[in-house]
């Protein structure tokens, strides 16, 4: 039977339609929450104020910290939001938010719903649709309020009207709504200020930490009169409220919403009607596979409405959307939402249901042929297809007219006449008018009273249909058509079997021979997740007549039942039966399965679920069932491993994201007899970091550059590459896709003066492309358009520095832009994370020896050395923020070591105070440099016993590795020699990589999260680290390829020992034939070397017996050319015997590819200059491929770019006529008689 459920309407007595009222009077406590949750749900660094608007209030610092849940505190369909806001400090030009009210779920990495700024000159206000547009208003005000004054701020929103932003009790701007609109969402959580307020987050940070005083702050049920806004700016209450009516569908206005958001709009496309006869049996066919490009997007199939196909574009085209807050993190290719694929399961399906704003074509794609399937139109929300001929699988693709537009829910069924199946046992339900608590119950009235308003709540409770019950009264409902049903948690009923599905009768509104005439009423049944009642197990659309008992088997997927969870569903109807509960079905029973059977789906759907929850939450990674969205995940990963504790995958996912859980099994993989197993390890280790960039390459990257996850974070996971290709791995390969990566950032706009174009903060504006410039300067060594864009860049660098009045060089703002630089307030500090923004000059000052690059450099490690003090420890330290005006201190969120920028200026001077920041840690301070500092600082004596003891080092580039001691092993091997360290450190990067392989790859996290170490990698192969996250200036001394059909993994390498000067190869080919390798030179002092070669017999680490001598020229891009017999160790040490020109005393002649062009029968080629010494007068030759010069001309001297400003000169080559070019090659300096930085710019082949 089922009973109803009262559930209170909301608003306070004395007060009506007051859903949330903050007075300050108790502190954070609210004095009035809806839902009973008077405290929030985070908090920091809010503190109480005496001199309120009204009495006490609070000073929300700017690290704040306040959120309190949404749920029945506040609606999105409708309501009020009104408060007390004093800017405490001036404002100026830059912007801030204000308050913030957050989605229940979403696609973008921020989830706001709606928000309060300061634009920079007065206010803007905006509410977020269901379909990611923003109805926005925006205020100029001049001159603004005074710091000490207190605003009244007001915003009222109706989904079937828009929203009118009041200041000080004054209308100050309203938009209206021209078209139909839904703001009808889940919310989360809302709070002040902030940069975020969402289930997965909550924080003040980066350029996000302005904060402001607050008081009275007060949500209320709907759109409250002007008057009202008035009272309320006089400090007043609304008494005069009366409680909110219930709406009916006979008023036009609220017809046109509901038939809106139900998709029953379209008078001449209703809903199709269902299959003919009583029985009718409809299937839920699960998509588990949907791409945009080269994506796996599955939000519009999660039965979350709020989240969406596409991802959110930082730029967005959509309405409202781009404003002043770009954001950095977008997690989708910048031509995603043109175009979707779903894939469906091999089973018929013949009715679609979508939501969303999204309009164009649907075509199904068969393996021989693609056919048109559908058309929606534009302007919709729901939409609904049939087919007459049921269609098996096959994939579905949807090409969108406007980009970007999205898809809220894409979901197949399979509709036919039909009965439920006998099952193994049947539970069967009927209706009472009693009220009752019932299992699983109570949670599901309060999602119900959160999530709806109150004349959507009408419920009612299932008892069993053979329990004595006596029949209570009629139950009467008012207000819209919308029924919930709670089913109590089966509980020892269902056995331990598995729930196939659900059916449902549904009685005739009036009897079959009523005088009234038919009419066509649309309806919708929901079943809800078990888990999670705001995702949809089913969500199916029909149209019937109202005057026929139809039994629906639903026959969702299938759910192996938690304990305690209720069965929960919901009926709608288009039109009104007078009294709602005439929608409560006659029986509903729930329809069983063997265990064994519905396992497959069970664990399926969880998988998917899962999978798709960690790509969003890795993220910020909370780790805190605060956060629903971990909640969530946490739910599934749980109910999955209840029904299969086996299931590797998910405990995967588990390792991952709980520290301290048992890691699945894994077995290490055997080394083959004779090989010694840490350089078996090495290369399995090398292998496997090698096929994630691979995979990356081909299965991501598409062809205009970009990796699907946002270029700024594409930028970010590919820190992980140079180290790769330098050490061997597919380096052209990883070579042109770093190009074509940058290019991409470059073509979309990412930079303005060698800045980003987006005003970011301080981590980010690195990560907005300037990372991936790094990463080609060392790549792409001596690229001319690399080395301009450095220039470039470091212009544009040098631009928000300056020294200020203690003399200091400082970095004057940590928010700022190409463009833009906010320098006031809180954004006038350096932060820790300012100095990798420098790489790009910090390269560039590598490279040539810039002067001005080395200037600038070794002024700002001054100024920081300047405020370098001892702690109440005793020990030494750098402040983490520098205000740079008055060069005062502070203690940023968010702390790092720039020890890049001290190492360059010891380089540089080798004065050893430039040292002192870097060795502040003691032993462990080696593991955060990248050069080999052990040897080069020469600190084996001082630190060797530390280090061999084992003390801990922090990995830097692996988070949550589960593989304690990554630097330290591999420092325990270098000052001890034994090489077991290493074993061991393989050995748990291999499980690592292993365990993490389907998350970093088919996982779809967002990309800068993909996880791998490589760091100790490259210190054994390279003899230092070229390139981690966040680790930006290189220390390899060497770099490796190998002659096909070798590759990376054919040799093990390790460098013991390395400086600038002299270095050890200890080298093991796993190969059963001879590899050939060129061994190229980094960071080495040019000129002669001499090399010793022989074979190590014994495992000593020293050649044994006769040894090979030789004397090569070798420096920085100059290669050596080695061998090294089969399954043998090789030991070579090289040395310094005589130095060359150094190389910021040299010239540097460069073309590219671009560079040579083809005029009316000759080639124009344009020369670079991109050394610090002035070009001498030299030759540029077209040259055969047999060597033959074809054409030859002298070229002019060319200055050097000492002011960051590209140096460039023109020259014709003549060529005879009819002359081909294919394969030649234009080549500077063919008869090499200069000494420049690098000749690996000198040649181009045509």
């Amino acid at each position: 039977m089922l009973m109803s459920v009262l559930i209170a309407r909301g608003g306070s007595a004395a007060e009506p339609g007051l859903l949330f009222y903050l007075s300050g009077t108790h502190g954070t406590t609210a004095d009035l929450a809806a839902n009973g949750h008077t405290e929030p749900n985070f908090l920091k660094d809010v503190n109480p104020i005496a001199d309120g608007a009204r009495g006490p209030a609070l000073r929300c610092e700017h690290t704040q910290r306040l959120a309190y849940a949404a749920p029945a505190n506040i609606y999105a369909q409708r309501g009020t939001l009104s408060f007390f806001w004093r800017a405490r400090e001036a404002v100026g030009p830059t912007e801030f938010p204000i308050f913030r009210v957050g989605y229940g779920d979403h696609s973008s990495w921020d989830m706001v719903w709606l928000r309060i700024d300061y634009n920079g000159h007065g206010f803007d206000a905006f509410v977020t649709d269901i379909n990611l547009s923003r109805t926005r208003v925006s205020v100029k005000i001049e001159p603004f309020f005074k710091p000490d004054e207190w605003i009244h701020l007001a915003l009222t929103w109706d989904e079937t009207s828009g929203i009118r932003f009041f200041m000080n009790g004054k209308l100050a701007a309203e938009k209206r709504l021209e078209v139909p609109t839904r703001y009808d969402a889940q919310l989360d959580q809302f709070g002040p200020h902030s940069r975020i307020i969402s289930p997965y987050q909550v924080q003040s940070d980066y350029n996000y930490v302005r904060g402001g005083d607050l008081d009275e702050l007060r949500i209320y049920d709907r759109a409250v009169a002007d008057a009202d806004i008035a009272t309320l700016a006089k400090g007043g209450a609304l008494p005069a409220l009366t409680p909110l009516p219930a709406r009916s569908l006979a008023d036009p206005v609220t017809r046109t919403e509901w038939s809106f958001r139900h998709g029953w709009n379209r008078p001449d496309d209703l809903p199709p009607a269902l299959p003919e006869g009583k029985f009718v049996a409809v299937r839920k066919v699960e998509i588990h596979d949907a791409y945009d490009l080269k994506r796996w997007w599955w939000k519009a199939n999660d039965g979350i409405r709020e989240t969406t196909w596409p991802g959110v574009y930082n730029q967005s085209r959509l309405s409202g959307r781009n404003d002043y807050f770009k954001l950095p993190d977008w997690d989708c290719y910048s031509l995603s939402g043109k175009s979707v694929t779903f894939t469906l399961p091999d089973e018929p399906w013949n009715h679609l249901e979508i939501s969303g704003a999204a309009w164009g074509e649907g075509k199904l794609v068969g393996k021989e042929k693609t056919s048109p399937l559908f058309k929606r139109s534009r302007g919709q929300e729901r939409s609904i297809y049939a087919f007459k001929t049921a269609t098996t699988g096959q994939k579905i693709q949807f090409d969108n007219v406007e980009q970007e537009q999205p898809i809220g829910e894409f979901a197949p069924y399979h509709v036919t006449a039909g009965r439920e199946p006998e099952g193994t046992r049947i539970l069967a339900y009927q209706i009472t008018g009693h009220a009752a608590q019932q299992t699983g119950i109570p949670s599901l009235v309060e999602f119900v009273k959160g999530r709806h308003p109150s004349d959507e709540q009408a419920a009612l409770v299932a008892e069993p249909a053979d329990a004595k019950v006596k029949r209570g009264p009629k139950v009467l409902f008012a207000g819209l058509p919308l029924l919930h049903v709670f089913v109590p948690a089966p509980g020892e009923e269902s056995g331990d079997d598995a729930l196939d599905g659900i059916a449902v009768d549904l009685p005739a509104w009036s009897s079959p021979d009523s005088a009234s005439p038919a009419r066509a009423v649309s309806f919708n049944i929901r079943v809800k997740d078990p888990l999670w009642p705001a995702r949809e197990l089913l969500d199916f659309t029909f149209t019937a007549d109202p005057r026929e008992a139809r039994t629906l088997w639903l026959d969702t997927r299938d759910r192996i039942l938690p304990e305690g969870r209720g069965i929960y569903l919901t009926i709608t109807a288009s039109e009104n039966p007078g009294n709602i509960a005439a929608l409560t079905p006659s029986q509903v029973r729930l329809v069983f399965k063997s265990r064994e059977a519905g396992r497959a789906e069970h664990e399926l759907d969880r998988f998917t679920q899962l999978r798709d929850s960690y790509a969003m939450l890795v993220e910020e990674n909370p780790r805190d069932r605060r956060y629903q969205l971990w909640a969530r995940f946490e739910n599934d990963l749980n109910d999955l491993l209840r029904v299969n504790p086996t299931h590797v995958l998910a405990q995967q996912y588990k390792a991952d994201a709980l520290p301290g859980s048992v890691k699945p099994p894994f077995e290490q993989p055997v080394a083959p007899d004779r090989v010694p197993l840490w350089a078996f390890r090495q290369v399995e280790t090398l292998r496997r970091a090698k096929e994630l960039v691979l995979w990356y390459i081909d299965h991501r990257q598409i062809e205009n550059g970009e990796l699907g996850g946002g270029l700024s974070d594409d930028t970010d996971m590919a820190n992980y590459w140079p180290g790769i290709a330098l050490m061997g791995a597919e380096p052209d390969k990883i070579a042109d896709s770093l190009r074509r990566l940058l290019d991409a950032c470059y073509a979309h706009g990412m930079f303005t003066d060698g800045l980003p174009t987006i005003q970011t903060d301080e981590l980010h504006t690195y990560e907005e492309g300037i990372n991936t410039l790094g990463q080609n300067l060392i790549l792409d060594y001596g690229s001319p358009p690399q080395i301009e864009r450095a220039m470039e860049t470091a212009r544009g660098l040098a631009s928000i520095t300056g020294v200020n009045a203690a003399g200091h060089r400082h970095i004057r703002s940590s928010y700022y832009s190409g463009t833009r630089m906010a320098t006031e307030g809180v954004w006038g500090w350096s932060k820790a994370y300012s100095f990798l923004a420098f790489q790009p000059m910090q390269l560039l000052a590598d490279y040539n020896g810039d002067p001005a690059a080395k200037k600038l450099l070794i002024e700002l490690a001054d100024g920081l050395l300047a405020h370098r003090k001892p702690g109440k420890d005793g020990r030494h330290a750098i402040p983490t923020a520098i205000h740079f005006e008055s060069d005062a201190e502070a203690d940023a969120s968010r702390s790092f070591s720039s020890w890049a920028l001290f190492w360059n200026a010891w380089q540089w001077t080798r004065d050893e105070k430039y040292l002192a920041p870097i060795l502040d840690g003691g032993a462990a301070s080696i593991g955060a440099v990248n050069p080999n500092a052990l040897d080069l600082l020469a600190l084996r004596e001082s630190f060797g016993g530390e280090i061999a003891r084992g003390n801990d080092f922090s990995a830097r580039d692996v988070s949550r590795s589960g593989v304690p001691s990554q630097q330290s092993m591999h420092f325990a091997w270098q000052i001890t020699g034994d090489k077991t360290h290493l074993e061991k450190l393989y050995a748990g990067l291999t499980e690592r990589m292993a365990n993490r392989w389907y998350i970093n790859t088919e996982g779809s996290l967002w990309v800068d999260r993909i996880n791998m170490s490589t760091s100790e990698l490259q210190r054994a192969r390279l003899g230092g680290v070229a390139l981690a996250r966040n680790a930006i200036f290189p220390g390899h001394v060497v770099s490796w390829r190998f002659a096909a059909p070798a590759k990376a993994e054919s040799v093990a390498i390790l460098i013991p020992e390395a400086t600038d000067d002299a270095f050890k190869v200890i080298a093991y080919n796993l190969e059963a034939v001879p590899v050939a390798a060129s061994m190229t030179g980094w960071a080495i002092t040019p000129g002669d070397w001499e090399i010793t070669q022989g074979v190590d017999a014994d495992g000593d680490d020293q050649a044994d017996g006769l040894m090979e001598k030789r004397t090569v020229p070798l420096e920085r891009t100059k290669s050596v050319e080695l061998t090294f017999p089969a399954h043998t160790t090789t030991v070579l040490t090289f040395k310094n015997v005589k130095r060359g020109t150094p190389y910021h005393e040299r010239p540097d002649l460069g073309i590219d590819r671009q560079d040579v062009t083809l005029r009316d029968g000759k080639l124009a080629v344009n020369l670079h200059s991109l050394g610090s010494a002035r070009v001498p007068a030299s030759s540029v030759a077209l040259v055969s491929a047999d060597g033959k010069i074809l054409a030859q001309m002298t070229t002019p001297e060319i200055a050097a770019p000492l002011d960051w400003k590209p140096k460039t000169a023109e020259v014709i080559l003549s060529l005879p006529v009819g002359m081909k070019t294919e394969g030649c090659s234009v080549v500077i300096d063919p008869e090499h008689a200069l000494t420049e930085i690098t000749t690996r710019n000198n040649a181009v082949k045509l």
